[in-house]
């Protein structure tokens, strides 16, 4: 996208995915997970058991989350799966085919429910004028193809996810890494997001003020935690870029 140096010195509105963007009921994972991911693949001529391809994924997972700097930390399950098929003895070659498709199923296979957040489209057109970007805890080989499907992808100039930085939310990381990739302060940036802890906290820290979309997200016990610029409840799209305007000091 090729910016107007007007658009470059616009205030930035960063957004979470799920629970502010999107509903989502998902990561149910139990021994039919497997089985299904083990018929998939002996549809591609790669013979394992469920139980081998469970016992496989969740060692190599835990590994490699132990090996991520985040704390709390990430891993990119493209590199899961990949480290997967490559101990099944599956060539590079056929991996690389293989892994985005099979990261994938396992996101359809454990997810009941997903769509885009009522009123979202509405409060994304409401925010015209600010430079729109994402950055959630999440898997871009999943969100992203989910954010496409949603019809939500276009709407943002820069996404990044805690599977590029293998580091979630509070972590400071995803934020520092949508600062750097937008070339803004903090002081030019608010967050938007439903976890007081997460998001509020997360934002905060780095100086960055946050609004808070009251969707019954717990807050964690003994934590404290930033004041937001404003909680707001369903009903009024238009509210977060009503907030921003004025905390920004921007009319209409």
């Amino acid at each position: 996208m090729i910016q107007t140096e007007t658009q470059r010195e616009a205030p930035v509105l960063l957004f979470d995915v799920f629970k502010t963007l999107v509903s989502f009921d998902g990561d149910h994972v139990d021994e039919g997970t497997f089985i299904h991911l083990a018929q998939w693949l002996k549809y591609r001529l790669v013979q394992v058991t469920p139980q081998a391809l469970e016992r496989c994924y969740r060692d190599v997972n835990a590994h490699q989350m132990a090996g991520a700097a985040g704390e709390p930390p990430d891993v990119d399950v493209r590199t899961v799966w990949d480290a997967v098929l490559a101990g099944f003895g599956v060539e590079a070659s056929r991996r690389e085919t293989l892994v985005p498709e099979l990261a994938l199923v396992y996101r359809q296979v454990t997810t009941r429910h997903i769509d885009v957040w009522p009123g979202t489209f509405e409060m994304l057109d409401a925010c015209r004028g600010f430079r729109l970007a994402v950055a959630s805890n999440t898997q871009r080989a999943y969100t992203e193809p989910e954010l496409k499907m949603l019809g939500l992808w276009d709407r943002f100039e820069h996404v990044v996810f805690s599977s590029d930085v293998l580091a979630c939310k509070p972590h400071p990381a995803l934020f520092r890494a949508a600062l750097a990739a937008l070339e803004v302060a903090p002081a030019d940036v608010v967050y938007v997001g439903d976890n007081p802890y997460d998001d509020v906290l997360g934002a905060g820290r780095l100086g960055i003020p946050a609004i808070l979309l009251d969707r019954g997200t717990p807050v964690p016990e003994g934590v404290a935690l930033p004041t937001p610029l404003a909680t707001l409840s369903d009903g009024d799209p238009a509210a977060v870029a009503r907030v921003a305007r004025q905390h920004f000091g921007l009319q209409g």
